[in-house]
């Protein structure tokens, strides 16, 4: 599958999201190099274009209120190791990550639909100035507003400052 790494000539942009299901990051990202789901391929494949430095923001979907609950970095390298599954071998991209920082208050999906009209915003603006998909973390109208249902997310800058200005946590950005 072919990325459209969009952020390729912008070093600004170097913040993500994952969405493990078990909520735990764990010490790497690993994702399957293909997948039997072709629909979410990608979000597997973009574990392949994070670098070492990039911040990775954490959604958990095991709290009692899902949310953005951590973030951490992504340390490198990038390597792939083999997983079997159901007997088959598989190839997994593999990028070691550092343990990861609690937020000391998740932003919450009722937070982030509350400025779901500016989230859109910088959504539509990303997508005004790329040809292709963006990847970007959340889906849907100001009102519907909802975590994409990916592995990994691409996080544009000016979402990292939308967020920080509004939930009061800092980043250089």
């Amino acid at each position: 599958m072919t990325i459209n790494d969009w952020w390729r000539d912008h070093p600004e942009e170097r913040y993500w999201m994952i969405a493990p299901s078990r909520g735990i990051v764990g010490d790497a990202l690993s994702a399957p190099k293909s997948s039997g789901d072709r629909r979410f391929e990608w979000s597997h494949e973009l574990v392949g274009f994070t670098e070492p430095g990039d911040t990775l923001f954490v959604w958990d979907r095991t709290l009692a209120v899902p949310g953005i609950a951590a973030w951490g970095r992504v340390l490198g390298p990038l390597s792939e190791e083999t997983r079997t599954r159901r007997g088959d071998d598989l190839p997994h991209w593999r990028m070691p990550v550092s343990d990861t920082l609690r937020l000391a208050n998740p932003i919450t999906l009722a937070g982030l639909r509350r400025i779901g009209g500016e989230i859109v915003a910088v959504r539509d603006t990303v997508e005004s100035w790329t040809d292709g998909p963006v990847y970007f973390p959340f889906i849907g109208s100001p009102q519907t507003l909802a975590p994409a249902p990916a592995y990994l997310t691409k996080v544009p800058r000016d979402l990292v400052a939308l967020l920080s200005s509004r939930f009061g946590f800092e980043f250089a950005l």
